[in-house]
Order: structure tokens, then C-alpha cells, then sequence
């Protein structure tokens, strides 16, 4: 893997810090800048050594790194990702880490067409926690995660190598899939437990919580996530959103179907087969 004098991170949160941190551990830059835009977000950053050095400006930021990292909230990538290209230097690769690519990627691509020798490459590392913010960040959160990275007819394939190499020196499975592919797979995977998590967690009364234990803490885990977050990527990816909803619908009917017959067998049958799918991914079996 190749070493960049400098890589620039802009939005050092958790998934931000964690990269910063990972990129240092690794000695894969000689320079690891933070752009921020709060003053405490700054020092919070410097103080868990996420960053060599943090800055408010991108242009200054961005200034000489050979690889820039816009690891913002969803809605904000396209015109950070187009704020970035205007200052990078010639040479310089723009990724991100998004949670949705279709939008994020047709916008850059479109956007950057008028820098000379600006590249970018769509990232998303499938990694993270309920948590937020730069104090809980890990240089260990990418290992063995997987990573999926855009190919589209337009990208450059030089720096689609070294995207694909740089999350590989992080430790990530990298995956390479076009951004419409990655939307349609995320929305199942990641986008739709997150919103059956807040579904649930909205649903039951307050006054039931009281009862509440390991089950429903495990099951709505997530829905302590950033609400602002997720509503971006709810309204960024609608079309697998509502897709991967549909899906959803179609089962818990089924199963409700068995119920209102009092089909016990029907309803041990539904649950057996979405017990065989996940004991497949997590147990092999």
C-alpha cells in the first residue's frame, strides 16, 4: 500500500476518528489533518489524538493531501466532496464514507467533471456503533469489516485501485459494486433494521418500558443511533428504503396470516426459515 504525505479527513466523528486513529496506527500518511466545524469538536479530536493536526478551513485543510476523506453526515458529502476538489491539489483522490452511494456519486461525478485531474471514488465502510462522536472513536473499528467501494463507467481506475487498497491496509473486506447495487443491499442489511429498531422503540408505551429487558434492549440497540443521521439516509436512499420496507411487510404478514388462524405450524414454519437465515450468517449453519 502505497504511504500519502498527507490525507485529510473532514467530519471527525466516530467513523472520521476511527480512520484518523487507524491511518496513524498503520503509518499510511506522514500527516493526518482534521477539518472541522466547531472549535470543540477540534480539541475533543486532538485530545484522543485522532489527527496530527485539525483546522476550521478547507482550504486549508485540503491543501497538498494526496487523498481527502469526507466523512460527514449523508446530506452534506456532495457539496463538502465539491468544496474539497475546488482547493485539492492535481492528483489528489476525494472519497467518502457515506451510507447511501447512488446520490452521493452521480452528484460528485457530475460535479467534478470540470477539475482537472480531481478523482473520486465512492466509499462505504461497514462499520460503526450507536455511539457518536470522536471520543468513542477506535483504530481498530474497520478490522474485518467490510468495505464496499463504487465502480461506475465513469471513474478513474487508477484511483479506484488505490481506494480499494487504502481501506485494505485499514484491515476491511473491500467489495467493489456499482452505487446502485450498494444502495439496494444496504437497504436491507443496514437501512431497514435500523428503522424497524426506531419502529419498535416508538411503538411500545412508556409505561411498558418499566418491564422491558436483554430482548428488547438487543432488538432496538440501534435505535440510539443519531436520528438526524438516519433520516438522511432515509430520505437519500427512498427507493431501497421503501423496496427492503415492502420485503419486510410481505413476512411479518405472512406470519400474522398463521396467527389470526391460529396456525401454530405455519407460524413455527415462518420462524424457522428466518432462524435458518440468520444462524447461516452467524453460526455457518
Amino acid at each position: 500500500m502505497r504511504r500519502f504525505n498527507k490525507i485529510t479527513i473532514i467530519g471527525v466523528g466516530l467513523m472520521g476518528g476511527s480512520i484518523g486513529l487507524a491511518v496513524k496506527r498503520r503509518k499510511l500518511a506522514g500527516e493526518v489533518i482534521g477539518v472541522f466545524r466547531h472549535a470543540s469538536t477540534l480539541k475533543r479530536a486532538m485530545r484522543h489524538k485522532a489527527v496530527d493536526r485539525g483546522v476550521m478551513d478547507i482550504k486549508e485543510g485540503v491543501k497538498d493531501a494526496g487523498l481527502i476523506i469526507v466523512a460527514s453526515p449523508v446530506r452534506s458529502i456532495p457539496r463538502l466532496v465539491k468544496e474539497a476538489a475546488r482547493w485539492a491539489r492535481q492528483g489528489a483522490i476525494i472519497t467518502d464514507v457515506g451510507s447511501t452511494k447512488a446520490w452521493i456519486v452521480s452528484d460528485a461525478e457530475k460535479n467534478l467533471k470540470r477539475f482537472r485531474n480531481i478523482y473520486f471514488v465512492g466509499s462505504h465502510p461497514m462499520a460503526g456503533s450507536d455511539h457518536t462522536g470522536v471520543e468513542f472513536a477506535r483504530p481498530d473499528l474497520l478490522e474485518n469489516a467490510p468495505c464496499i467501494v463504487t465502480k461506475t463507467k465513469g471513474v478513474n481506475k487508477r484511483a479506484l485501485g488505490i481506494i480499494a487498497a487504502f481501506w485494505r491496509a485499514l484491515g476491511s473486506k473491500v467489495s467493489l459494486m456499482s452505487p446502485a447495487e450498494h444502495d439496494r443491499h444496504i437497504a436491507f442489511i443496514s437501512h431497514l433494521p435500523h428503522l424497524v429498531a426506531y419502529s419498535i422503540a416508538g411503538a411500545v408505551p412508556e409505561k411498558d418500558l418499566a418491564y422491558a429487558a436483554e430482548g428488547f434492549a438487543d432488538t432496538t440497540r440501534v435505535a440510539s443511533s443519531d436520528p438526524g443521521l438516519w433520516a438522511d439516509i432515509f430520505v437519500t436512499n427512498k427507493r431501497g428504503v421503501t423496496e427492503s420496507i415492502r420485503a419486510f411487510e410481505r413476512y411479518y404478514k405472512r406470519i400474522m396470516r398463521h396467527i389470526a388462524k391460529n396456525d401454530y405450524r405455519g407460524i413455527v414454519k415462518a420462524l424457522a426459515d428466518a432462524k435458518r437465515r440468520r444462524d447461516k450468517l452467524f453460526y455457518g449453519k
